[in-house]
C-alpha cells in the first residue's frame, strides 16, 4: 500500500512540473529589442496611414449615400446606375492602394473624384425627394 501510495505521488508531482512548464505566456527574454526606425520609412508609413484613413472616410461616404438611397425607395435607375459606378470605382481604388498600384497623389486625386460624384448623387436625391414632398 505504502508502495503504491508512494509512486502515485511520484507520478502527480512528475505531471504537475510538466503542467508548470506549459503556459500561454511567453518566456522572459532579457536581450534588449530596440528597432531603430529609419526616417524615410517613418515618414511614408505616415502618409500611407493618412491614405488609408482617407480612403476609410470615403468608404464611409460610400456606406452612409447607400443608406440613403435605400431610404429614397431606390432613388430611381439613373441614380442606382450612377452610384454602381461610384461603388466599382472606391472598390477598385482601394483593391489598388492595398496592392500599391496606386500612389498617394493618384489615391487623393481619385478620392475626391470619387467624392464629387458622391455629392451629386445626394444632392440629385435632395432635389428629387424635395418633389414628392420627402425631407
Amino acid at each position: 500500500m505504502k508502495k503504491i501510495a508512494r509512486s502515485l505521488s511520484l507520478i502527480a508531482v512528475g505531471l504537475a512540473g510538466f503542467t508548470a512548464n506549459a503556459s500561454a505566456q511567453r518566456p522572459y527574454d532579457d536581450r534588449p529589442s530596440i528597432a531603430i526606425p529609419v526616417p524615410g520609412v517613418v515618414a511614408r508609413e505616415i502618409r500611407d496611414n493618412r491614405v488609408a484613413r482617407e480612403l476609410e472616410e470615403l468608404n464611409y461616404e460610400v456606406r452612409r449615400v447607400r443608406l440613403e438611397i435605400r431610404a429614397a425607395g431606390g432613388g430611381g435607375r439613373r441614380i442606382r446606375y450612377e452610384f454602381d459606378r461610384v461603388v466599382r470605382a472606391t472598390d477598385q481604388l482601394n483593391a489598388g492602394f492595398r496592392r500599391g498600384v496606386y500612389g498617394r497623389r493618384e489615391v487623393r486625386e481619385r478620392a475626391q473624384q470619387i467624392r464629387a460624384e458622391l455629392y451629386r448623387i445626394q444632392r440629385d436625391l435632395r432635389i428629387r425627394g424635395s418633389r414628392r414632398g420627402w425631407r
